[in-house]
């Protein structure tokens, strides 16, 4: 799992139309960010529509949600908890660091299987 500060590059932007109206800020395919929180939170969220057209929040999934540094967005509207709206987990590959790119490269060179 991620921790805080590690580097991430975003794996998958791909979003439902609904993720539009809530965030400010969305991720970027192939765009490196910085992990600022790791969380529990929820995705994947069911709405329905009420008689006075108020939405309303009937379930969710729950997930691991990251934070970035370079993206901030508004609290979960549908939540009692005050928090930020977070982004699953799964949407973000890790970066090497520079001392795991190093011994890739010497073990690429020796015929050894990473």
């Amino acid at each position: 799992m991620f921790k805080t500060g590690q580097r991430v590059a975003c794996i998958n932007d791909c979003f439902d139309p609904w993720v539009y109206d809530l965030y400010r800020a969305l991720p970027k395919k192939d765009h490196v960010y910085t992990i600022r929180t790791v969380r529990p939170g929820r995705s994947n969220p069911d709405f329905t529509v009420n008689p006075d057209a108020e939405i309303k929040l009937t379930g969710a999934e729950f997930d691991i949600l990251v934070l970035l540094e370079e993206l901030n967005n508004p609290d979960d509207h549908y939540s009692t908890v005050k928090q930020e709206l977070g982004f699953r987990a799964e949407r973000f590959a890790p970066l090497l660091d520079e001392t795991e790119q190093a011994g890739e490269h010497e073990l690429a060179g020796t015929g050894v299987g990473v």
